[in-house]
């Protein structure tokens, strides 16, 4: 019977740590918290930068600006703060190219940012960068609007 009672206390405990982990995509509150500030969303492949908060960039270009230097720069050093050094950084372009051009542009896009992080204390091999081209628009590229949506980079935060 006693043995019983600490089973069963040990499965309640057991289950509510792992919906807990569910809840907050595998980090604590604290740093669950801070991604959500910072306009990350919790996806299915961990915590991605939201749509507001994208590096974007003009049409066949990989280089980061100034002002997003700064905002990365503090990015980095948040997520430094609070522990969350693992990184997936997906780079992404318009359909105008070919999809070999694209791939390629789209994984420098991603390696420009990722620079960023090294520079300020992430490792290597903690970052993973993939270029995905045109495979996944948020945007139909139908207008110049829309494909200017479709030229960006997620950060993606792994527990």
């Amino acid at each position: 019977m006693i043995m019983n009672k600490i089973l069963y206390m040990a499965f309640i405990l057991l289950s509510t740590y792992l919906l807990s982990a569910c809840q907050f995509g595998g980090l604590n509150y604290k740093q669950s918290l801070m991604l959500k500030h910072e306009g990350f969303e919790l996806t299915s492949e961990g915590w991605a930068l939201g749509l507001p908060e994208r590096i974007l960039f003009d049409f066949d270009k990989s280089k980061i600006t100034p002002k997003q230097q700064v905002s990365l720069t503090k990015l980095s050093q948040e997520l430094r703060k609070y522990q969350l050094y693992k990184l997936k950084v997906i780079g992404h372009t318009d359909g105008v190219g070919s999809d070999e051009y694209n791939a390629k542009l789209s994984k420098i896009r991603a390696q420009s940012v990722a620079t960023i992080f090294y520079q300020n204390g992430f490792k290597m091999a903690n970052i993973t960068v993939i270029g995905r081209g045109a495979s996944e628009p948020v945007s139909p590229n139908d207008t110049e609007e829309h494909r200017s949506n479709n030229r960006r980079v997620t950060i993606i935060v792994m527990p």
